[in-house]
């Protein structure tokens, strides 16, 4: 079996919603000079992520997975999610978003395991709309972000939050946004994708770590796109500063363990990188906390070509045939609770 923890999809319905509220964050047309369309948001007075409406036919969809043998999506909705927009606006294309998701994994329940997006701006709709995307759509984790509209994810004011989905043992898929790394990236959109994300996502780590957020909540299991960022490649570096500083750390924070453990609990997908750059995450996370991720649809191909990459990469980590299953599919079944 095949499990890809890195699927992504823009519903027309959600997208329709965005233009509707026309708020912080609006769809351009389609660049003149590369064809790309991106989304543009208004505060930054920049564009924050690229736009793809590949995936959005499901039957194609399908038609790639069999063809490449992936059994399982989990779906989510990349950047922005319903917590870059406020008020009721917020709460409404959280719940469109969250409809057009569950309605997939409704028709086809072997392949699509969805993910809801929530209107953090809002704690009591959010909460709402996680018991509704629970007990009314089947949902079964939350898609979120590394920041939630440049807000921290140790803030205690999401604990209600992480309190509600540990109640129910879901996980929850980070993935690196707007705005933190944009503005400190700034020029383009560019280098942002390149790198800035990369940042984005081990600052949310550390946060969660530093936080006591893991601590707190050890029923949650968190899973971070794209290698968890840029720590698996500085790992030396940080057990050369970490070691002999447990109790120092301990001590200003009110950690149990080292950091560095603590880093080692979060699962990481595996999009989309070569098997060079997975080696580096083997050896810092091991094959227990790795999970497939191909970042489909982007890419050419209609997506395609990060998904046979993606594969490809696991082919050459030369794995046994036990740890090859784990991060195929073993580790994302055990998080998502499948038999």
């Amino acid at each position: 079996m095949i499990i890809d923890f890195q699927a992504h999809v823009f519903p027309e319905a959600y997208l329709a919603e965005m233009k509707r509220l026309d708020g912080v964050v609006v769809l351009e047309a389609p660049d003149p000079h590369s064809g790309m369309t991106y989304f543009y948001d208004k505060k930054l007075g920049c564009r924050i992520n690229t736009c793809t409406l590949q995936g959005q036919n499901i039957e194609r969809r399908l038609q790639h997975m069999d063809q490449h043998g992936v059994d399982i999506h989990v779906l989510t909705i990349p950047a922005p999610g319903a917590d870059r927009f406020e008020g009721e606006g917020a709460v409404q294309i959280a719940r469109v978003a969250n409809d057009a998701i569950a309605a997939i994994a409704r028709q086809h329940p072997k392949r699509f395991i969805g993910f809801f997006t929530l209107p953090t701006s809002n704690i009591k709709a959010s909460l709402d709309e996680l018991e509704r995307s629970v007990n009314e759509l089947g949902l079964r984790g939350f898609g979120g972000f590394a920041n939630l509209n440049s807000q921290a994810l140790d803030r205690e004011e999401l604990f209600p939050i992480y309190e509600r989905l540990a109640k129910y043992k879901l996980p929850v898929y980070i993935h690196p946004t707007a705005p933190l790394a944009t503005e400190s990236s700034g020029i383009d959109i560019m280098p942002t994708l390149i790198f800035g994300w990369a940042y984005d996502s081990t600052v949310a780590m550390t946060r969660l770590v530093y936080g006591r957020v893991l601590e707190r909540f050890p029923d949650i299991n968190w899973v971070v796109a794209d290698v968890g960022g840029v720590l698996a490649f500085f790992a030396q570096r940080a057990i050369n500063i970490y070691t002999g500083r447990t109790e120092e750390i301990r001590h200003k924070y009110g950690l149990k363990e080292n950091p560095l453990d603590s880093f080692r609990r979060f699962y990481v997908d595996t999009a989309d990188h070569p098997a060079s750059t997975l080696r580096c995450v083997k050896d810092f996370f091991t094959p227990e906390r790795m999970v497939l991720g191909t970042n489909y649809p982007y890419g050419p191909e209609e997506g395609c070509i990060l998904l046979k990459n993606s594969l490809k990469a696991i082919d050459g980590l030369d794995l046994s045939a036990a740890d090859k299953e784990k991060i195929l599919s073993g580790n994302a079944a055990k998080i998502l609770g499948l038999a």
